[in-house]
């Protein structure tokens, strides 16, 4: 047996304990688990989800959609647990993340109901909802954007969990409720808007208050007699 240990530098000197990911050389828990973790690739919208406004428990059922890590059958079964999975809604498509929020009539229902109110806008995946988020407007058009995204992501979630566990479809007052969270939130929130016809149009929508950051005052402009004795000389504005 010595002989398996010949080739084994033995130091006379007393062994010190050096950890190379600790600025002290010492060993912690943290330090092992920053050790063991894969370096993350930062993504760009992340701080355009996250808002004081919105609940989180709301926002981190958008958050765990961008990421893949809802726990729909689909992705229950790639870890490994082989189970039937099938669309609790609509009972014709396996159920994956991208089936659940952008395919399923369900959300295609809501997502159709959104267009009216924003017919520019598209649903067919997580950059279509970025690219809504995170476009330009005013501070308060852009949180009720924000809005509408996180809730309508968390009633689908919401109806497909009370049809799956209690039995429960409740997909006829997902968009009244949607609605309502909206007012609620757009009430709340002291942002401003724009003196613009989209943003008066999607408040007056939800039944939010008007908060525009300033009142234009209305001119006249129709032509009038010139006094007497002056002499009036009409011009094209354009020149």
């Amino acid at each position: 047996m010595p002989h398996l240990f010949s080739h084994i530098m033995v130091r006379v000197d007393q062994d010190v304990p050096n950890w190379i990911l600790d600025e002290f050389g010492r060993f912690t828990l943290k330090s092992a688990r920053i050790f063991f973790l894969e370096p993350g690739v930062p993504c760009g919208w992340g701080k355009f989800i996250w808002s004081s406004n919105i609940p989180h428990s709301k926002t981190l059922v958008l958050w765990k959609v961008f990421h893949g890590r809802l726990p729909t059958d689909k992705n229950i079964q790639n870890k490994g647990l082989h189970i039937c999975f099938m669309c609790t809604l609509c009972e014709k498509h396996e159920e994956s993340i991208h089936h659940l929020f952008f395919e399923c009539p369900n959300a295609l229902y809501i997502w159709s109901w959104v267009r009216q109110i924003f017919p520019t806008s598209h649903f067919s995946n997580n950059d279509d909802l970025l690219s809504f988020i995170k476009h330009n407007g005013s501070p308060l058009l852009k949180l009720i954007k924000l809005v509408v995204i996180t809730f309508s992501i968390w009633m689908l979630w919401h109806v497909r969990n009370n049809a799956r566990f209690r039995d429960k479809i409740e997909v006829s007052r997902t968009i009244s409720v949607i609605k309502d969270l909206t007012c609620l939130v757009g009430k709340s929130s002291k942002a401003s808007i724009k003196n613009d016809m989209m943003d008066f149009n999607v408040i007056k929508f939800f039944g939010i208050n008007n908060r525009a950051s300033k009142v234009l005052r209305p001119l006249p402009v129709r032509w009038e007699l010139p006094s007497p004795g002056w002499v009036k000389i009409n011009i094209d504005g354009g020149c």
